[in-house]
């Protein structure tokens, strides 16, 4: 029997990051519409312009710069596999 596994969402991650610190990129941009739209979608299979429509929208610095880190993570894996991205 196997069970289900439902990934986070970007609130679940943001909630369960809480410490009164902003340590998860994502918790700096807790309390805008900017997470709530991001939450709506996976960063690591959404498409190119996707992700730098958000990078570019992102409220804060450090949700700026963890979607740069998923982009250039994603770009490398294209270049290995020869995927597009």
């Amino acid at each position: 029997m196997t069970e289900s596994y439902k990934l986070p969402s970007a609130l679940d991650i943001v909630a369960d990051s809480y410490t009164g610190d902003p340590n998860h990129p994502l918790e700096s941009a807790a309390n805008t519409d900017w997470v709530r739209i991001f939450d709506t979608l996976d960063p690591f299979i959404a498409d190119r312009e996707t992700l730098e429509e958000l990078k570019d929208t992102a409220p804060t610095s450090r949700a700026k710069d963890w979607l740069w880190g998923i982009i250039d993570t994603r770009k490398m894996y294209a270049a290995v596999t020869g995927n597009p991205f």
